[in-house]
């Protein structure tokens, strides 16, 4: 299903210090070889800490800052990251213990976030993240997965090939929808967090290690972006037990416009990984917090 690119991975990594919930690895414990990677058109700029007990469902930049949801009942929330120090929480909102909590966006000042199941979201102040009002909001699958927005809409996922716009001005009515399709016509299902870049859509497929780019006009894919290797340099996933074991999956896909790289983490995952999608430079950056 997923189509291969034809540019070489051109792949440098910079690893970043402690922070104050985690520490990262020194870079040769990766052992990473840049030419046994033969997918992808982007490059591995530095490894930052991730909250290894946070089920990743939303993340996203807006005005320098980092913004993450999360799912699991009675572990959902929203958070605001310190603008400098990734792990370090500076706002919070606690969805309700019963409430499994997805992905979110933030239009107007305000956050939304979906839920999975309830059918329910969540207007939140962007600033105080006190809750602001509820909003009722419904999907092909009756589920919510990932959200962002173009500026003008709220753009759903629910788990199926179809995304959604919806108007948030106007209870949520949706506007149009899109099926998500490779150039062969078939449709890419399980589709899951979303990110809007420069007029197309970013988007996780769950239980993949690829980035769809789509065109938010059609739906068709206009590349696949491998990141197989990606897991591979995560040291907490191998060591979890339990049910959550197979879910710890890639998702969390954010776009900073500041230094236009895009972060992406998984659930459960102890690290975030921040990319340059543009031309690789031949340099390697080494920086810490």
């Amino acid at each position: 299903m997923m189509m291969r690119l034809d540019v070489l991975l051109v792949l440098y990594l910079c690893v970043c210090g402690a922070s104050a919930s985690s520490s990262i690895r020194d870079v040769d414990a990766f052992e990473l070889d840049p030419t046994s990677v033969t997918h992808g058109q982007y490059k591995l700029v530095a490894v930052h800490p991730h909250d290894s007990d946070a089920f990743t469902e939303g993340l996203l930049f807006h005005d320098g800052v980092l913004l993450e949801s999360t799912g699991l009942d009675g572990k959902s929330f929203v958070r605001e990251h310190n603008a400098t120090e990734f792990g370090v929480h500076v706002n919070e909102f606690r969805f309700p213990p019963d409430v499994f909590g997805e992905g979110i966006a933030v239009l107007n000042d305000k956050i939304y976030a979906l839920t999975y199941k309830a059918k329910v979201g969540y207007d939140l102040d962007r600033r105080t993240f006190k809750l602001l009002d509820t909003f009722r909001f419904d999907t092909t699958t009756g589920e919510g997965w990932g959200m962002t927005t173009d500026g003008h809409n709220l753009i759903v996922s629910d788990g199926s090939a179809t995304i959604l716009f919806l108007d948030p001005t106007n209870d949520m009515h949706v506007i149009r929808t899109i099926t998500v399709t490779e150039t062969d016509g078939s449709e890419v299902r399980n589709i899951n967090e979303l990110e809007y870049v420069h007029g197309e859509l970013l988007a996780n497929v769950w239980f993949t290690n690829s980035i769809l780019r789509i065109d938010v006009a059609t739906g068709h894919v206009k590349e696949t972006l491998n990141l197989d290797h990606l897991p591979t340099l995560e040291g907490h996933v191998e060591g979890i037990q339990g049910p959550l074991k197979n879910d710890a999956v890639m998702n969390g896909i954010a776009f900073n416009p500041i230094n236009q790289h895009v972060y992406v983490t998984g659930k459960l995952w102890d690290s975030m990984f921040e990319l340059d999608l543009n031309v690789p430079r031949r340099h390697i950056r080494r920086h810490s917090y």
